[in-house]
């Protein structure tokens, strides 16, 4: 509906109001009409309920172009006039959303569902952020509420398929993706990316459960690559000990071709990623950390030369893996690595909780946390592991809204690529203090940089900064990616 049409509709609608009667007069036919007051409440009834709805439609043209700010405002507005509207509570959560609030676009979707349990925005948008934070079951099961009417609907199919591809549900994303290809036409874009997942996934079929956890802990050494931030350990995969790498921003296990030629490991299918070439997926039948044990890995064959970590490593694990483990702590200082396989229950002693959201683009994950600097209460979601040399990097605007004024980047250090060097006094990830001031880099760019422009792009989610791995290096970190979390316990002075 365009927006004359809708400013007609609304003209119509108050219009159509009865006019003003005495109290106590009657309607034609003899029935007992609306006195002046009830008259008057009716149509101020009318007039707001058009305008939450003219709202909701402005709201939504502002979004599909991008203009997060106004849709949000109006979608407030569409509440002030009608505080029951789903669908303003629904446009709400997709902007707060696209503001990088994630609480905020959770509690808005929430209420939209509590309003009409069928919402077909907000259920598609709840369920996305059900993945983000590690809750695939209860993404699945909201989709499908809202395929209870129609078993057809390519977003709620689609969103499931996500879910079942990250837990590595072979038998269920089949199905899923048989659904979803009666309805692709040929020039989707999603289309490659389906094949893709289809490829992996059929050769699994009927493969039993797929990454096994067997044991409660196993432990291992711990080693970062200082230019990239690639976190690699030692373990044996098959009975031969390689390095493996730990790669939450990938989905699938990669398997290096020569380790794979050495096992002898059995093709299953072929498989062509986005953007490589053609090769091989297998099953690694085991990888071990001490006495934890992963069996049944579904991998793609690669050639992980550019993983190289002081050597080509073995194995590299993605977020299918990843997310089967109950909690992955990588104790940066000490130079370990612990593996459990339950979550915790709690932020272990002297640790503290923090969100942990993956920001999924279907090619790419970015793992993200929360960041507030200088005493500021504003906190706002950064890459976990950036790879700039300095502890932070912030963007202009997060660098601003934390009480800096734009006075401090009147002269940048490096004008060509916006740069500010910074010293920032006070850091919190999450709750949890760091000691010290730390340099800092502000981004004055707009987009800061290529890579969060890339990731508002492809996840309509704003990311404020960097926390990169000079900071990480001083910590000790514990991934439970199936619960959302992390915990952090910066290292002691």
């Amino acid at each position: 509906m365009s927006f004359s049409t809708r400013v007609l509709a609304l003209v119509v609608l108050t219009l159509a109001v009865p006019a003003c009667k005495k109290a106590g007069s009657t309607a034609p036919g003899g029935g007992k009409g609306l006195t002046v007051e009830e008259s008057d409440k009716k149509r101020a009834a009318a007039q707001q309920d058009a305008k939450a709805r003219t709202l909701v439609g402005l709201a939504n043209e502002d979004l599909s172009k991008g203009r997060w700010v106004s849709a949000r405002e109006r979608a407030k507005r569409a509440l002030e006039a009608e505080p029951n509207n789903a669908d303003a509570f629904a446009v709400l959560g997709a902007a707060n959303w696209r503001a990088g609030d994630y609480d905020g676009s959770t509690k808005a979707f929430k209420e939209a569902l509590e309003l009409d349990a069928k919402n077909f925005g907000a259920a598609v948008g709840l369920g996305r952020n059900y993945q983000a934070a590690g809750d695939h079951k209860s993404a699945i099961a909201l989709q499908d509420t809202i395929l209870a009417a129609d078993p057809n609907q390519f977003d709620p199919l689609v969103t499931k398929l996500w879910s079942y591809y990250a837990m590595a549900d072979a038998d269920n994303a089949v199905k899923t993706l048989d659904t979803l290809f009666k309805q692709v036409e040929g020039d989707n874009p999603l289309r490659p990316l389906l094949l893709a997942h289809a490829a992996f996934m059929r050769p699994l079929e009927g493969k039993g459960e797929l990454i096994k956890v067997e044991g409660v802990k196993g432990s291992s050494d711990l080693q970062v690559d200082p230019n990239q931030g690639i976190k690699h350990a030692g373990g044996t995969v098959g009975g031969e000990f390689t390095r493996i790498v730990f790669f939450e921003l990938r989905e699938e296990a990669r398997i290096h071709k020569a380790l794979a030629d050495q096992l002898k490991l059995k093709p299953l299918g072929k498989i062509t990623p986005i953007g490589g070439a053609e090769t091989n997926v297998v099953l690694i039948p085991e990888i071990k950390f001490g006495d934890l044990k992963l069996t049944n890995v579904p991998a793609i064959v690669d050639d992980l030369t550019p993983y190289t970590v002081g050597e080509v490593p073995g194995v590299v694990l993605g977020r299918q893996v990843m997310n089967k483990i109950g909690a992955i702590t990588f104790d940066f200082p000490n130079a370990s690595l612990e593996l459990t396989a339950a979550a915790p229950t709690a932020a272990p002693a002297g640790a503290s909780e923090a969100p942990l959201l993956l920001i999924d683009m279907h090619i790419l994950l970015v793992p993200v946390t929360t960041l507030s600097i200088d005493g500021s209460e504003f906190k706002f979601y950064a890459w976990l592991g950036g790879s700039y040399g300095s502890a932070l990097a912030i963007a202009r605007k997060e660098f601003l809204k934390s009480g800096h004024l734009p006075r401090e980047l009147e002269q940048l250090d490096d004008p060509t690529n916006g740069l500010k060097m910074v010293f920032i006094e006070k850091v919190k990830v999450g709750d949890t203090p760091v000691n010290g001031g730390l340099g800092g880099l502000v981004l004055a760019n707009t987009p800061p940089d290529a890579g969060l422009g890339q990731i508002v792009e492809g996840s309509s989610f704003e990311l404020g900064g960097y926390i990169n791995y000079p900071l990480l290096r001083t910590m000790k970190v514990t991934y439970a990616l199936a619960k959302g979390k992390v915990y952090l316990a910066s290292k002691a002075k």
